[in-house]
Formats: C-alpha cells, sequence, structure tokens
C-alpha cells in the first residue's frame, strides 16, 4: 500500500504537523485546490499540512481508502453527465462532503475536478490553483508520468488489484470530465480551459494563482499565517513515479497470473474429473 502511495510522489511525513483530529476538524474544509495533477500538488500538500491546514486530501488518499475513490467517481460522472438533476449532484456533493470529514484541505485530483462543488458546500473556503511555467511544461510532466493511466496497458494490468481498479475508475471519470471540458481533445487545452474556468467561477478574493516555485509567502499571506522558518517542500520526483506505477504494473499482471494459473490448474482437473467419470461409465 505505501508503494502505491508513493507512485505519486507522496512523502510529505516530514512535512507534517500533528494531525489533526475529525472533531476538532469538524464539516470544515478550509482550502480547496483547483490545480490539475502535475502542478506541484504534492508539495503543496506538504506545505499545507506544515501550515497546520492538516491532514490534506490528495490523490494517494484514494490508495488506502477506497471509498473516497468511489465518493469522487461518483460526483465527477454525475457532474460530468448533461442528464444529472441538480438534486442527483447534490445527493453526490453531500455523500463526498461526509467522506470528507475531518479533512482541513484537499488538492490534486479528483479534487480539481468538483472544486466548483467543494466550494459551493464550503464557501468560506479558499481556493488554490496550482501551476506549471506554461501548458506544454504541464502536459509533458503529466503525460511522461499518470499519464500512463489514460492508456490501455496499465489499467488491464491493474485491474484485479482491488484498490488499484478502483482508483483507475477515478481517473476514467477525470478523463470524461476533460474531454467534455475541451470538446474531446486530451493534451494541453485541458490546462488552458480548466485553468481559465477556475479563474471565471471563483471569487477573485478567494482565489490564490500558484507556482511552488514561489516558495512560502505568497501561499502564507494568503492563508494569513506566519512564514516559516524552513524550506518549502520539493516532493514528486517524476523517476520515482514512474518506478512505481511501474511496480503497479508488475503487482497486477503478478496477481493475473495468478488468477490464470488457478483457472489452468481448476480447468485440468476437471478435464481429469470428467475423463474419469467417462471411464466409469464405460464400465
Amino acid at each position: 500500500m505505501q508503494r502505491a502511495r508513493k507512485a505519486y510522489g507522496d512523502d510529505s511525513s516530514q512535512h507534517k504537523s500533528a494531525q489533526l483530529t475529525e472533531s476538532d476538524a469538524g464539516d470544515t474544509l478550509q482550502v480547496i485546490g483547483a490545480g490539475l495533477p502535475r502542478t506541484g500538488t504534492s508539495s503543496l500538500k506538504a506545505a499545507l499540512e506544515f501550515l497546520g491546514f492538516d491532514p490534506c486530501h490528495h490523490m494517494v488518499e484514494c490508495f488506502n481508502k477506497p471509498e473516497h475513490s468511489v465518493l469522487f467517481t461518483n460526483l465527477i460522472n454525475a457532474k460530468t453527465n448533461p442528464n444529472t438533476t441538480p438534486d442527483e449532484l447534490n445527493l453526490q456533493t453531500a455523500a463526498l462532503k461526509k467522506g470528507l470529514r475531518g479533512y482541513r484541505a484537499a488538492v490534486d485530483a479528483p479534487t480539481c475536478e468538483v472544486y466548483e462543488e467543494m466550494l459551493a458546500i464550503f464557501p468560506n473556503a479558499k481556493v488554490i490553483l496550482s501551476v506549471r511555467d506554461s501548458k506544454e511544461q504541464w502536459w509533458k510532466s503529466f503525460n511522461d508520468t499518470v499519464g500512463v493511466q489514460l492508456g490501455f496497458v496499465y489499467p488491464l494490468l491493474v485491474y484485479p488489484v482491488g484498490f488499484l481498479r478502483q482508483q483507475q475508475r477515478v481517473v476514467w471519470a477525470v478523463e470524461k470530465h476533460w474531454a467534455a471540458l475541451t470538446g474531446g481533445e486530451i493534451g494541453t487545452k485541458v490546462y488552458t480551459a480548466h485553468n481559465q474556468m477556475v479563474h471565471e467561477t471563483v471569487p477573485k478574493e478567494q482565489l490564490l494563482e500558484f507556482n511552488v516555485k514561489e516558495g512560502w509567502p505568497r501561499l502564507c499571506e494568503f492563508l494569513e499565517v506566519p512564514v516559516p522558518d524552513v524550506p518549502f517542500p520539493n516532493l514528486n520526483d517524476a523517476k520515482t513515479i514512474k518506478k512505481n506505477l511501474f511496480g503497479a504494473k508488475v503487482m497486477g499482471a503478478g496477481v493475473w497470473s495468478l488468477c490464470l494459473t488457478l483457472a489452468g490448474v481448476s480447468a485440468f482437473l476437471l478435464l481429469w474429473l470428467l475423463a474419469g467419470l467417462k471411464r466409469a461409465l464405460a464400465l
């Protein structure tokens, strides 16, 4: 499970402050990350948790909490479906709110796909739009790492592994939402269209466009907290992501191999028993 969490480069424990209890956090999410994955979201998660906005939700949470994958998948699909009624959308939004009880912040996908719905139920939250230097840089980073999940091979290999299969369903929901946003194109247009929508839908006084290269000052000013006297977190190495996504594929391939082996043995035993029965009846 830890390896799967690290597939997204999450190693933020060294930056965490004490975990907030559910009773302390209540139902109030204070920070919503509207930035797309591969925009420094792991570093942002670590920074927010260090500043006291912990725990902070991230895609890595979907690996060891598959129920979160289900909640986000249901809401994103409801949002994308033009036939969804307001009542149905509200029902899925309320379910996600209940599932996120205890979190003080949320960043990365799948949060960035439902930032509007989350802002509607947490109207006083501050929204951070994490960005890269350019749309081309974002797409290259995404496509070279977690973009493998949009292909055919990775989903097929990890399918027999329960928590990976649930997380993959989130990815498919995100992909479908991106296609609806851009008219079917999955590429740099996603970055442009998404960021433009964030600026159009979030009140200016609640929004910070932020590049993690900027470090602490603007982030802390926006969140109204003191600037720490420690380096800003720098996480999410692309090589680590590739290595651990490969590990997830190996895990899935191993499960497939075991399933096929058991199926082969079962088929052999069945044929052997049928042959024995046939001989017995012939006597």
